[in-house]
């Protein structure tokens, strides 16, 4: 019977680790993360080829929705995994969808330039609305419209409801056409929708009509990736950012001007919890900062490729690898307790609902795992 997962403890803290000597140190299973149930959403890939699977879950508590690269979006049952309902969209699915109870309603991004809104309960499509690029970051949902990104770098505003367009706004994209792959969500916040763009700007936008307030470029001297594709975060009245080249910005809301810079190369979306600011960077691993911008540790996990913007959750902070799998590490210290390693690595962002954690494999194994402690879903409900 093949296993479900493999689940290691690690021994060393503050170090660069590599994938082979990872997996040489498995042993006994740390009591941190527990495999409830997994389900298989693509087709076993060629040995010899490397899959990559970008779609991040959303959670109600007792519904989990997810989609993959072969086209299919899915509602679980959170509790045990049996699917609830299943709608095929056109191209693959690299985003986190937005689940908003008051419209019923799901909202995905599509690969082959689409947003889909389905219905929460059934899976039916209410609308969708098509466009020129991917959609591959969530959509954002505020006072009746949902606002997304496109690869057109472009900002649109629809009415949620009925998938009517609002507004748009537009960048230039670079000339030299070097960027990342991923876009910015947009915030939104008292009236404002914040947004970076792969020119290497961020944008502050009026929410009612995408008038621009202010926009800045992050990108320093960079002339190629200067993407500003980390979603933007308010805590403390501070808004935090990340740009590829530029590094983690600590910005004025009001004007877009610096309270300070941490610069790194190829920082994740920034994450902000109890007087700290989180981030991941493929190069040089995980890190935590205080809110002055001062570096409080460093966790190096080299040779595992891509990193996922981090998750906290309680006194953890978790972070996927494209090459290696998740990582569990202390949120105070940044000492590795647990690496969840299941043959081809995690790309994709671990979400959670508070209860479980999610993660989308490579491989295409979508799990939800426990944390110690953890109280199960409740009982499946009629929706």
């Amino acid at each position: 019977m093949r296993r479900l997962a493999f689940l290691a403890l690690l021994v060393t803290t503050g170090c660069s680790t590599t994938a082979e000597s990872v997996r040489e140190k498995f042993v006994a299973p740390a009591d941190v993360l527990q495999v409830r149930w997994r389900q298989h959403l693509t087709e076993e890939p060629l040995i010899e080829y490397k899959p990559q699977e970008f779609a991040a879950a959303t959670s109600d508590g007792r519904r989990v929705f997810v989609g993959s690269s072969a086209g299919g979006f899915y509602a679980f049952d959170a509790r045990d995994g049996n699917i609830l309902w299943h709608h095929k969209l056109v191209g693959g699915v690299s985003a986190r969808p937005r689940y908003v109870a008051a419209e019923n309603a799901v909202y995905v991004g599509s690969d082959g330039g689409a947003l889909y809104a389905l219905d929460a309960t059934t899976g039916a499509q209410k609308w969708v609305y098509d466009l020129k690029g991917p959609v591959e970051s969530q959509p954002t949902y505020a006072d009746g419209i949902v606002y997304f990104s496109s690869g057109e770098n472009r900002i649109y505003a629809l009415d949620a409801h009925k998938g009517v367009w609002k507004w748009q706004y537009d960048r230039e994209s670079p000339e030299n056409n070097f960027t990342i792959r991923g876009y910015s969500a947009p915030l939104v916040l008292n009236g404002r929708v914040y947004a970076g763009f792969s020119d290497g700007y961020l944008a502050c936008l009026t929410a009612s009509g995408g008038d621009v307030i202010w926009a800045r470029s992050l990108s320093g001297e960079a002339t190629r990736f200067m993407d500003v594709d980390g979603t933007p975060t308010f805590a403390g009245g501070t808004l935090y950012v990340s740009s590829y080249s530029g590094g983690v910005y600590a910005l004025d809301p009001k004007d877009g001007s610096t309270r300070w810079r941490f610069d790194v190369e190829g920082a994740s979306t920034v994450r902000v919890k109890d007087g700290r600011v989180y981030f991941s960077a493929a190069k040089f691993g995980l890190h935590a900062l205080d809110l002055d911008g001062h570096l409080l540790w460093r966790q190096a996990l080299a040779a595992g490729g891509e990193l996922s913007a981090p998750l906290l959750v309680g006194s953890y902070v978790l972070v996927s690898s494209a090459e290696m799998g998740t990582f569990v590490a202390d949120r105070m210290t940044g000492h590795l307790y647990q690496f969840f390693y299941q043959g081809h690595g995690i790309t994709a962002e671990p979400t959670t609902d508070g209860r479980q954690i999610y993660v989308l494999s490579n491989g295409g194994y979508f799990y939800a795992l426990a944390l110690p402690g953890a109280k199960r879903p409740p009982a499946r409900a009629s929706f």
